[in-house]
Order: C-alpha cells, then sequence, then structure tokens
C-alpha cells in the first residue's frame, strides 16, 4: 500500500475518486440543412405533382411563344428592303408588328425554309431607316388585313428537364459485448448508431445539392442526382471579387426580364458576412453618439427593384458561388426514406445500415440564377 503524509487531499490520493460523467452526451444541432429545412427534403412531390415512383424523374414544362430574335441577313439591311433573312422565321406569324431600332415594320410572309420575311412596307410608321445584318427584332403587336386566311404561327413543344436519384446509405456494426455494456447516455449501442447516422447522411444531401453530377449510371457505375448547377444554365453573373449588393441587383434584373420572381439567395456565410460588412460601412447609414450598440442588425432579407429575397446561410455551399432560387420551383424528391435496416446476423455482432435514396428537382431555368467568382 501507499503511504501518505496527512494531510490527505484530492491531489495526493485520486484512486478512489468517481468519475462525474454527464448522462447526455451533446452533439452540433442538426440544423445543419438549412436548404433542405427550407424547401423540404420531399417537397417536390407537391410542388411539382408527381404521383409516381422511380429512379428518374422528369418534370414538363412548357413556354410561351417567343417574342425576340435577330436578323442574320449577312449584310446591312437597307432602308428600302422589304425582305431580309432572320435567324429563325418560324417564329413570325403575317401580321406581326416588329421593331427593329426605332422603326416598326409589319410582317406580310415568313419564309422557314429560308429564314426569310417579308414586310408590307418599309414606311409603316412613317419613318425608315438602315439596320445592322445581326439587330434585335422585337415583336411588339399584331395588325392583320382584314378577311384575310388563317395564318399558322409557332407551336412550342414541352421540354422535360429530369433528375436521377442518388443513394445514400451508412452502415453500422457493434459487437454483442458493446450491446450489453452499461454506457453514460447511451441506452442501446447500435440504435444509437443509426441515429446518428441520419443527420449525417442529410448533410450529405445538404452538399450534394451544390456539388452533384447527374449521371445515369450503369451496373458497374453510380447513379448520382445533379446539383443546383445541373439546372441553373441561363442566368448566370460573375462577381469577379467579393460580393457587392449590385451584383444581386443585376442578376435579379436579368431574371426578372426572363419572366422569373425569385425569392431566396442561398450562399455561403463567409459571404454573407461580406455582404453584411457593406451595411456597416455604408455612406448612406447615420449612427448617432447616444447609440449604445456597435453594428447594425444582421441581414434577414435582402431588397432589390424586383422584389425581396430572404436570405439562407449555408456552410456547405461554396464560397465562389450564391445562388438565386425560387422556393416554389425547386425541392427535393424522396424515393426512399431514410430508414434503419437490420443485416443478417454472422459472428457476435450486430450488423445494421441506414439508407435512403433522394434527388433534387428545378423547374423553369429562368425562374433562377447564380453569382459566379465570388472571393472572400
Amino acid at each position: 500500500m501507499t503511504i501518505y503524509d496527512q494531510p490527505k487531499t484530492t491531489y495526493s490520493d485520486a484512486t478512489a475518486q468517481a468519475r462525474v460523467i454527464s448522462d447526455v452526451i451533446q452533439m452540433i444541432d442538426p440544423r445543419d440543412t438549412p436548404l433542405l429545412s427550407r424547401i423540404g427534403l420531399d417537397g417536390a412531390r407537391n410542388k411539382f405533382n408527381i404521383r409516381l415512383n422511380g429512379y428518374k424523374i422528369e418534370l414538363l414544362e412548357d413556354e410561351l411563344d417567343p417574342l425576340e430574335t435577330t436578323a442574320n441577313n449577312g449584310t446591312t439591311i437597307g432602308a428600302a428592303n422589304t425582305s431580309f433573312t432572320v435567324t429563325d422565321a418560324s417564329v413570325f406569324q403575317d401580321g406581326h408588328v416588329i421593331l427593329i431600332d426605332a422603326e416598326y415594320m409589319v410582317v406580310k410572309s415568313a419564309n422557314t425554309q429560308t429564314n426569310q420575311i417579308e414586310v408590307y412596307s418599309r414606311s409603316y410608321d412613317g419613318t425608315n431607316a438602315t439596320h445592322a445584318a445581326d439587330a434585335a427584332i422585337q415583336i411588339v403587336g399584331m395588325a392583320r388585313l382584314e378577311g384575310d386566311d388563317a395564318d399558322f404561327g409557332p407551336i412550342m413543344d414541352i421540354s422535360a428537364p429530369y433528375n436521377y436519384t442518388s443513394i445514400f446509405q451508412k452502415a453500422v456494426q457493434v459487437s454483442g459485448a458493446e450491446i450489453s455494456n452499461s454506457q453514460y447516455g447511451i441506452e442501446d449501442e447500435f440504435l444509437y448508431q443509426a441515429n446518428k447516422a441520419v443527420p449525417h447522411l442529410l448533410r450529405l444531401v445538404e452538399r450534394a445539392a451544390f456539388h452533384g453530377v447527374r449521371s445515369a449510371g450503369s451496373a458497374a457505375a453510380p447513379r448520382s442526382m445533379g446539383g443546383l448547377g445541373a439546372f441553373i444554365t441561363d442566368n448566370t453573373l460573375d462577381a469577379g471579387g467579393a460580393i457587392v449588393k449590385a451584383a444581386v441587383d443585376l442578376l435579379m434584373e436579368e431574371i426578372t426580364m426572363d419572366g422569373g420572381f425569385p425569392d431566396l439567395l442561398v450562399m455561403n456565410p463567409r459571404v454573407a458576412n461580406d455582404l453584411r460588412s457593406l451595411l456597416d460601412n455604408s455612406s448612406f447609414v447615420r449612427v448617432t453618439q447616444d447609440e449604445s450598440k456597435l453594428g447594425l442588425k444582421a441581414i434577414e432579407r435582402v431588397i432589390t427593384q424586383y422584389g425581396e429575397l430572404e436570405l439562407v446561410m449555408d456552410r456547405w455551399c461554396p464560397t465562389h458561388t450564391a445562388y438565386v432560387l425560387e422556393s416554389g420551383k425547386v425541392g427535393f424528391y424522396l424515393l426512399r426514406g431514410f430508414e434503419v435496416k437490420e443485416l443478417a446476423r454472422s459472428g457476435d455482432s450486430l450488423k445494421g445500415e441506414v439508407v435512403g435514396e433522394v434527388s433534387l428537382l428545378l423547374a423553369s431555368d429562368k425562374a433562377h440564377g447564380k453569382i459566379t467568382g465570388i472571393t472572400t
């Protein structure tokens, strides 16, 4: 036995001391998936009225006839020319009033074989001028001949943007002795580890929304869902540096001109902090000396000329890209909900897995956008 000098203290004799251990295990809050929380793990079913199940999901999209195109004349359109070549004559119908630069004309005929259109007169509105070979052309109205036969204009075909599902899985194996042991904060080691796997897999689903590559897969290659980048291709703005409010405004302008009405701004918290610092440094903000707080309130919404955007800070979003989304046109699709499955027993251990199958769907590319090239 050990001989101690008196007095006996906790420092000299720690042999018999009981460990004081919490009976609750702390973990970072699983609110680590803000995009999932905002648009829902299976929100796509209701948003897009999906009734069937499958590993490939297609959305049906249609749009109205285009109202803009360009000339493709090869040479300047002279002030007296009543026919000229356009990029796509199928856009036009007899009677369409068109605007090129500041001159109005009325389409007399459209030849879809040669992509040539003919107009009635070059002095329809009392003016005529020369125009560039690739001048922009807008359809701004209609003026039909009375009693004229029917003329058939364009019909837009339905498109079907799609995505595949990804299988998310994590296996759990716990020995018989570990299951039998008494532990602080854990009643059942197997269930504890299985339940812990679910928020872990949901974080991977969240990350896949930003990094997912759309792939059909095969017997030798995994199938995977595409992320936001697989759908958003129309409205893209290069920040070329730190985020500024003007970048958000410009992107919103382009989306609005395309007919979209977004309501979410998704970005990395570091980028959001750069956006927030613009407010603290703004010359338009006045703070008097009797203020007891330094700084302004955190940004929750970004107001633009074209509507308000709810700020969603997501630490899994890459710092170089921010997304502007219309929440009613984006959602996750859950083919198989996450569940714990016990695997066949072998040896002195309990084996199981947590598995689920998820995809991401986004409709109307023109209703969304992204800011790329952000530095922070």
